[in-house]
């Protein structure tokens, strides 16, 4: 099931459920196991859902990338701790590597 966030009222897609706010997604998603729901942003996006989350799956890039638009730091996050990481990976001459955060107790 894909829930889609957007502010269009027109937009329409196959298969997805189509929503125009968080406070309609958020209620979505009480349809679904918690550990079943996962949330692929943009930025704004991210930023939004964030504080709802509690596991976050953070691909890491060894790049420094121009941009204009980022994911939410979570290591400077005192909420969020690392409780799993893989080794670093290379794909070409690129190197990253998968890093799972949970929050902390509330």
């Amino acid at each position: 099931i894909n829930i889609v966030i957007t502010s269009n009222k027109d937009y329409e897609v196959k298969d997805a459920i189509i929503v125009h706010s968080i406070e309609e997604a958020l209620e979505e998603i009480k349809k679904y196991p918690a550990e079943d729901v996962y949330c692929i942003g943009g930025d704004s996006i991210y930023a939004q859902m964030l504080p709802y989350c509690d596991t976050a799956h953070v691909t890491k890039i060894d790049f420094a990338y121009e941009a204009d638009a980022y994911f939410p730091n979570l290591d400077e996050d005192p909420d969020w701790e690392i409780t799993a990481e893989s080794e670093e990976q290379t794909y070409f001459d690129l190197e990253y590597a998968f890093v799972k955060y949970e929050r902390k107790d509330r």
